[in-house]
């Protein structure tokens, strides 16, 4: 779950803001990118409630069918660190996912905080004569803070590793890539954000690149999209 989550970057990354009310909702728009299915744009949006002092419960959903829920959990380690584990169950159309994540919040000063942590994804799609697709993600996640009066600036990086040894899939368009080998994938997330009253409005700017393994499929087409530049606008709002 990265996503800003002011509310879109990892959990641990905005802990000590987002998690200061007892409730925030966003809703977001993508504007731009390269890869998106005939120019159709995904609106995304969801809410994360405190359950306690330390524990918060998120839900999510997108208008192209995508809904997850999770739960992240606070451990102070000292005054500057802070360990985050979190748990997420998502499912789409035609797939479903389940995400942990463990993530090590450092602040470093009161405006400035590093994150490093761990990620594991297992998801699956469910396509006509295919069966046992079920995909393992090892993922890495670096990230970094700042925050200028009433303006913050956010960074994540991630790092995935796929097994891919039980099938995986490239969408393009109307085409499904069908994908028997092992892959990586590299994001780079940046937000920057600005609080008013208590509304933050955002843009974030991700890129993603993948480097695919051996590929095949029945469609004609052979052209894979390998990267991506996404832009997104949105709105929070705290309770």
């Amino acid at each position: 779950m990265n996503k800003l989550r002011l509310l879109p970057l990892t959990l641990a990354c905005l802990s000590t803001s987002v998690f200061a009310s007892n409730a925030q909702v966003y809703i977001e728009q993508n504007i731009a990118s390269n890869a998106a299915d005939q120019g159709t744009y995904t609106t995304e949006a969801g809410a994360t409630i405190s359950t306690s002092e330390n524990g918060q419960v998120y839900i999510g959903f997108d208008d192209q069918g995508w809904l997850a829920a999770g739960y992240g959990h606070d451990f102070p380690l000292s005054e500057s660190l802070t360990l985050n584990l979190y748990g997420e169950l998502g499912k789409w159309e035609t797939g479903e996912e389940m995400l942990l994540e463990a993530t090590i919040d450092y602040q470093v000063t009161d405006n400035f905080n590093l994150f490093a942590g761990y990620g594991y994804n297992r998801s699956g799609q469910t396509l006509e004569q295919l069966s046992d697709t079920a995909i393992n993600t090892n993922q890495l996640i670096l990230g970094t803070g700042l925050t200028m009066g009433n303006w913050a600036l956010d960074y994540q990086y991630t790092h995935e590793n796929r097994d891919g040894s039980n099938g995986g899939f490239t969408h393009v368009g109307g085409d499904f890539y069908f994908s028997q080998d092992a892959y990586r994938t590299n994001e780079h997330e940046l937000v920057l954000s600005t609080q008013i009253d208590n509304w933050t409005p955002y843009v974030k700017y991700t890129y993603f690149n993948t480097n695919e393994g051996e590929l095949s499929t029945s469609s004609a087409m052979s052209n894979i999209v390998e990267n991506d530049s996404i832009w997104t606008i949105g709105l929070s709002y705290d309770f």
